[in-house]
């Protein structure tokens, strides 16, 4: 009778002081209602900026330096879908707030290499935009895919960077970005170079490409611009 009384209060207690959740960037600490504690907020360093490549707009959320790059990377190669999950959130938030970006019609995700798809088991950038649309709702478009396996893009020279993603992406048949705003989606741009060939072939097809990473390098070519924003906390 009294352990069943005790249990009976527990569930009393979870249903009217709930327990927080745990930080899905940490996994150690209580979350905020954004699904990440404000420690890991602050070790982020996020600033939400514009900058363009080759004329192409696209914005992100924090550098790839230090905690945020750990975190990009434990994501990708640890399988910790919890991190996309909170960096989605986020940049559904951001995107919602920011003007420029209020007549998306699709999002798109960078399409992985198919060896390289199959080795890692999913694409970090579906995940992110996955997870963007619980926030701010938004079609999301599959139908730009990779044509061939490249070379990773890290570690080589711009000229190579260039010359690998050539014909590397298709459109399939039976889609049209005729008049459409199309936010490409990925983790990290470093020199632009996979998202300015696929903003090229979007704008082929009529559309008009924006972009949207969770983190940036600083590896910037002479043609693209910062424009610092306010920051999303």
């Amino acid at each position: 009778m009294v352990k069943a009384l005790r249990e009976w209060l527990q569930a009393l207690e979870h249903l009217l002081l709930p327990p927080h959740s745990l930080c899905e960037l940490c996994r150690e600490r209580p979350a905020l209602d954004v699904g990440a504690c404000r420690i890991c907020l602050d070790s982020l360093s996020i600033s939400w900026e514009k900058r363009t490549v080759q004329g192409y707009p696209y914005f992100s959320l924090f550098p790839y330096q230090g905690f945020g790059r750990s975190l990009i990377q434990s994501m990708k190669f640890e399988g910790r879908f919890e991190i996309a999950a909170a960096l989605g959130f986020l940049l559904g938030l951001a995107c919602r707030e920011e003007p420029v970006l209020a007549g998306v019609d699709l999002l798109i995700p960078v399409p992985l290499a198919p060896a390289r798809l199959k080795q890692r088991g999913f694409n970090q950038a579906a995940l992110l935009a996955d997870n963007i649309v619980g926030i701010w709702k938004r079609p999301i478009c599959s139908h730009i895919v990779r044509t061939r396996d490249t070379k990773p893009q890290s570690g080589l020279p711009l000229e190579e960077r260039k010359r690998n993603l050539r014909r590397a992406f298709a459109v399939l048949p039976g889609c049209s970005f005729q008049g459409k705003t199309c936010l490409i989606v990925d983790d990290v741009i470093t020199s632009g170079q996979t998202f300015f060939a696929i903003a090229r072939l979007i704008e082929q097809y009529g559309g008009k490409p924006l972009g949207l990473f969770a983190a940036r390098t600083e590896m910037f070519g002479s043609e693209e611009v910062a424009e610092e924003l306010p920051g999303v906390q």
